[in-house]
Order: C-alpha cells, then sequence, then structure tokens
C-alpha cells in the first residue's frame, strides 16, 4: 500500500493496517510512519508544554511512539486514537519528571578551581525584546498563553492547538488574537520608552 493511499485512511484504518500481523512488514512500516507523520507535531508540542525543554520534548515524543507501537493492538477505540495517544504522552512527560526528580543533583564544582574553567560569553541576559515578550507572555492567563505558544511558537494550525488543549477552534482563535495584541501593546510600550543613555546630561565640560 502506497503512502497516499494511506493518507486517505482515517487513524483508526491506518492503525489496524499496523496492527495486521498477516501484512507485510512493508506495508506494517509505512503505517507506522504515517501516525507518526501526523502526529509528532502535536505529541511534541505537548510535550515541550510539560517539560518547556525542547530536548527533553523530543525525547518524550519518541518514547510516547515507542508505546504506540508496543500497545497499538491493545487499542480498543473507545476514544479518539489522536486523544488516546495525548494521554499516552502526558504520562510519558510525567514519568520523565518523576525521573528527573529522583537523579542525584549535579556536583558543585570546587570553588578553588574555577578559575581555571574556560571563560564563556554571558547568555544569560537576553534581550531587551526578549525579557520584555516574557513578561507580557506571563501577564496573559494560563490558556491563552498555551494556545499562544502552540500557534506561534510551535507552528500548529488553530484546530491542532484546540484538539491539545480541548478548546474550540473559535476560542483558540479569539484567545491567540487578545494574546499576540497584549505583546504587540507591550513592546510598542518599550519602544516609546526613553533609552537609558538618553537619560544622561551631556558633557560640557571645556577643555584646555
Amino acid at each position: 500500500m502506497t503512502a497516499l493511499s494511506l493518507e486517505a485512511l482515517s487513524d483508526e484504518q491506518v492503525l489496524a493496517r499496523y496492527v495486521d500481523v498477516g501484512a507485510p512488514a512493508g506495508d506494517r512500516e509505512a503505517a507506522f510512519h504515517t501516525l507518526v507523520d501526523r502526529y509528532h507535531r502535536r505529541v511534541f508540542a505537548i510535550c515541550f508544554e510539560v517539560l518547556r525543554s525542547r530536548s527533553d520534548a523530543e525525547d518524550a515524543a519518541q518514547d510516547t511512539f515507542v508505546k504506540l507501537a508496543r500497545g497499538a493492538a491493545g487499542f480498543r477505540g473507545e476514544a479518539k486514537l489522536s486523544t488516546w495517544l495525548y494521554r499516552v504522552a502526558r504520562n510519558v512527560c510525567t514519568d520523565h519528571i518523576r525521573h528527573d526528580a529522583r537523579r542525584p543533583a549535579t556536583p558543585v564544582a570546587d570553588p578553588g578551581r574555577l578559575d581555571e574553567a574556560p571563560s564563556e560569553p554571558d547568555s544569560s541576559a537576553g534581550t531587551a525584546e526578549q525579557l520584555v515578550v516574557a513578561a507580557a507572555l506571563e501577564t496573559l492567563d494560563p490558556l491563552s498563553r498555551r494556545a499562544l505558544v502552540l500557534v506561534a511558537v510551535e507552528g500548529l494550525t488553530y484546530a491542532e492547538a484546540g484538539e491539545v488543549i480541548g478548546l474550540p477552534v473559535g476560542t483558540v482563535k479569539s484567545r491567540v488574537s487578545r494574546a499576540r495584541g497584549r505583546l504587540a501593546t507591550a513592546l510598542g510600550e518599550r519602544s516609546r520608552s526613553p533609552r537609558s543613555d538618553a537619560t544622561t546630561p551631556p558633557d560640557h565640560t571645556s577643555h584646555p
């Protein structure tokens, strides 16, 4: 079966192709990759929303699809496959958090040897714009913030973001629109504020 013909099938039909042990191995592999292609972006977005780390979110997304591969035969269709997959993703993230909590803390460097460490550029400050955006994001309610991040940062459609966070498409659109407006206002206020160096009086001291 070609990838094009698989695209015309529902999630449940594609999953049935994958769990069909009598089907050719190539067909089963193609069916599984079709599901991964359909849901990787949304699963990653869910994992990133929980773990707040791209590398950790990617690991969790991969673990989610491993669980899909191993547990596909047990899917009974009592809920949509997407709903089942999102629940698995959240459980995987919970497991990651628990695992991290059990890991021993990173040893603190010997203070006597800190001066021997190679110096690195200070990247902690960030740009002023990033700080303003971060502050504006914190003023949003959690659902609006999640909707904006999923659409504007992770690149999900309004429908996909709505499915991830459980909101109607219209509600997602309105929340994202208001959130963007608030960010634009915050950045506009910053651009109109006087520069810090403009407050320094000019030097009128005469020189011989």
